[in-house]
């Protein structure tokens, strides 16, 4: 009735997914699998998958990219995966261990919208060890079968979604607001030491994230790299001083506003401007 699965990059995990009859299939809820401690590497879904997923981090950090959004998943969060959902996932902070649960039935999606969630998306749990716990009993059920297994199945399915009623919270707002305040801090530090160098890790620190999640929710902000827009403060600030300062060398107001070579300060300049900083000057006095 049951089948051990071992994906390919996944390690030190167990999986079991069931193979359920026909009169199991017509269940309101049925399970379908469940993994637990698995070391998640990168997936890509373009046409989603057949069944509901429900998939908590336990170690490190994910990132889920559905609708257009690349919404973080650490700790003491998890993941709730619409069938048919295009979506994909990766870890931004390794290892990324996870535990998941599949499961179907018609009933699935009227109780899902009925708790308030319409739609899939990553939530903060309030009680991680309990959704853990639930995980790790529907593995054991399948990893003892018997003739009970689908109506056991069926329950772990409908209590899933009590759990999820009770103990998960939507989190997207309360990221976006979250990520709003990092990069607050980190503009602050730009404006405050933009004439000195500015590293991606020194930024990442301040803002209390990894390195690649800094970059990504920064780009996702403003819509630039953070070394493109701290050339831009850079050269915003140069333009000020190149014309309240019209005796000041250009190669001097360069390492003044952050720039090391007066050189690539020109070639910043001329991409950002259109024209030399010379002849900024020339024309704006």
């Amino acid at each position: 009735m049951f089948e051990d699965q071992h994906d390919k990059g996944r390690r030190n995990g167990k999986y079991l997914s069931a193979k359920l009859t026909e009169i199991e299939k017509e269940l309101p809820f049925h399970l379908v699998g469940a993994g637990c401690d698995f070391y998640q590497y990168h997936i890509d879904r373009p046409f989603g998958y057949s069944a509901y997923q429900w998939i908590q981090t336990i170690s490190g950090t994910g990132i889920l990219e559905i609708m257009d959004k690349k919404i973080p998943v650490p700790g003491g969060h998890g993941m709730l995966l619409y069938p048919g959902t295009p979506h994909i996932y990766y870890a931004i902070e390794e290892p990324w261990t996870v535990s998941w649960i599949t499961i179907n039935g018609y009933h699935i999606e009227n109780m899902l919208h009925y708790i308030g969630i319409k739609k899939s998306g990553v939530f903060s749990i309030s009680e991680p060890p309990v959704m853990e716990a639930h995980i790790r009993k529907a593995l054991q059920i399948l990893s003892n079968p018997s003739e009970m297994t689908g109506l056991d199945g069926s329950v772990m399915a409908y209590q899933l979604l009590i759990y999820l009623y009770k103990y998960a919270v939507n989190n997207e707002k309360e990221n976006h607001n979250l990520n709003s305040k990092r990069l607050q801090l980190v503009m602050n530090q730009i404006e405050k030491e933009m004439r000195t160098p500015l590293s991606i890790e020194q930024l990442a620190e301040t803002a209390g994230v990894t390195s690649q999640y800094f970059c990504e929710i920064f780009k996702a902000s403003t819509n630039q790299r953070p070394t493109e827009y701290i050339n831009q403060r850079r050269i915003d600030r140069a333009k000020e001083m190149i014309i309240n300062n019209p005796l000041k060398k250009i190669g001097k107001i360069a390492a003044e506003v952050g720039f090391e070579s007066s050189s690539y300060f020109s070639t910043v300049f001329r991409k950002q401007e259109g024209l030399s900083p010379n002849k900024y000057r020339e024309i704006n006095l």
